[in-house]
């Protein structure tokens, strides 16, 4: 059989179990799965060298900037460092200028991330208050909509608005006629003002970030879960809590999801590595929203995501500036940090401290993202058919997390000096390797648009 590549001795990993055997590829797509390499003729061969291969990593919460705040990251640098990290798919967040919120719009974005990305891309558009919009998005290519209560009226973009109930309810239930999901960030943003207001208004420090914390506790996150729990159930629509943040949260989605309402999680490794308590050290450097809590929510979060309570592991990549992020009182710094590149990493360090499976790792960063967002078989398994978006990983590498190795123009990361064991030495997009030994050695183009059409 010809083919283009073909990975020899590999450790092939899924969700379920781990099998030694050779992954064939051609013109993009698995086309076989053996026990050894015979039979084959390829115009590349891959020596694994006993190492796991494990399905490219699916990342459905990024913010690349690009277009319009490419001062802080663009499609070219953003994807680079998914590649980099072992992530072959990213979701881009629909937050740049112009906002993704109509067809003109999306076709920029979909053209920029045609010319610059190294990996596969979805575009998010918001939860447009249009109804006629909606279909005509779909239609367009996007890979779902957001919801994103995490912001204050003055803040929205030009021309958009956030519905109230009424129209929202009406919304979701287009938004459910394709199957389509919603994914929200949770904040109630009038006990967000409240609370902020109060503390400024108190005379706290302007540099003491544990008010960050305080101004966003987790009843902020519950009222807006209860806000996005009846609407899915009025409607009938899919939504996905995107960052959880707190174990309240994640109590209140399990009694929901036991009651039959369609609602899936993920959280990033910035909530279930650092809690409150690391404010003082890092400052600016991990003020996200919703905030990093306490140690009983990094802990539960922890175990929701390791024993699949939460579903999926996403980043909310999200690069500022340095002076946006370090010369700033702690309620106008900007939210974000990135973590496209050291998300899997982090990962492979737990699975090798015994903390988790390297299935479960595949099952929460490649099969479960694609099975919500409705990319599943094509994207998140290895499997004959299946898309060759793949990532060779060294679990005996140690190494040290440093600002300077980020390919993100936004080089500060809070886990520069982590000593970490396990990285991925290889990421293969769309068949092609588009990373080798932690260097970028493929061309940008190579890959594609994914949505839940699969007309890609």
């Amino acid at each position: 059989m010809k083919v283009d590549l073909l990975i020899k001795n590999a450790q092939i990993v899924s969700a379920r179990d781990t099998v030694a055997g050779c992954i064939a590829v051609k013109d993009g797509k698995i086309a076989a799965i053996a026990d050894s390499p015979e039979g084959f003729e390829a115009a590349r061969v891959i020596d694994a060298g006993g190492k796991p291969v494990l399905p490219g990593g699916i990342d459905v919460h990024v913010h690349f900037r690009d277009p319009g705040l490419t001062y802080k990251e663009d499609f070219s640098t953003g994807s680079m460092a998914a590649a980099a990290g072992g992530i072959t798919t990213v979701y881009d967040m629909p937050n740049v200028q112009p906002p993704t919120l109509n067809v003109e719009n999306f076709q920029i974005k979909k053209k920029i991330a045609e010319e610059k990305s190294y990996v596969n891309y979805g575009i998010y558009a918001y939860l447009v208050n249009n109804l006629d919009q909606i279909d005509a998005l779909i239609e367009a290519g996007v890979c779902g909509f957001k919801w994103d209560l995490s912001t204050f009226d003055w803040e929205l973009p030009e021309g958009y608005y956030l519905p109230d109930n009424n129209e929202a309810a009406d919304i979701f239930k287009k938004i459910a006629a394709h199957d389509y999901v919603v994914t929200v960030h949770a904040e109630d943003m009038e006990l967000v003002k409240n609370y902020t207001e109060h503390l400024k208004e108190s005379g706290r420090d302007p540099k003491d970030f544990f008010s960050h914390v305080e101004a966003r506790p987790d009843i902020v996150e519950v009222s807006a879960l209860y806000r996005t729990f009846v609407l899915s159930e009025v409607s009938g629509c899919r939504v996905h809590i995107t960052h959880l943040t707190s174990k309240r949260g994640l109590e209140l989605i399990k009694e929901f999801q036991h009651k039959g309402t369609p609602v899936t999680s993920d959280v990033g490794p910035a909530w279930f590595t650092f809690c409150a308590e690391d404010y003082e050290k890092f400052g600016g450097g991990i003020r996200v929203i919703p905030a990093i809590r306490y140690e009983k929510d990094r802990e539960a979060l922890w175990n929701g995501l390791a024993n699949g309570d939460i579903e999926v592991l996403a980043t909310d990549h999200a690069p500022h500036s340095n002076d946006e992020k370090f010369n700033r009182s702690w309620w106008d710094t900007l939210p974000g940090t990135i973590g496209v590149q050291t998300s899997l990493p982090i990962m492979l360090d737990h699975v090798n401290k015994g903390e988790v499976t390297l299935n479960r790792v595949v099952e929460c960063m490649a099969e479960k993202p694609a099975q919500i967002f409705n990319i599943f078989p094509r994207k998140g398994q290895i499997a004959v058919g299946a898309d060759a978006d793949l990532v060779v990983v060294d679990m005996d590498k140690e190494w040290t997390v440093t600002h300077e190795e980020m390919y993100s123009k936004t080089k500060y990361t809070p886990y520069d000096g982590f000593k970490l064991k396990g990285k991925p030495v290889m990421t293969i997009v769309m068949g092609e390797v588009v990373m080798e030994d932690g260097k970028i050695v493929g061309k940008p183009g190579v890959g594609r648009m994914v949505n839940p059409r699969k007309d890609w």
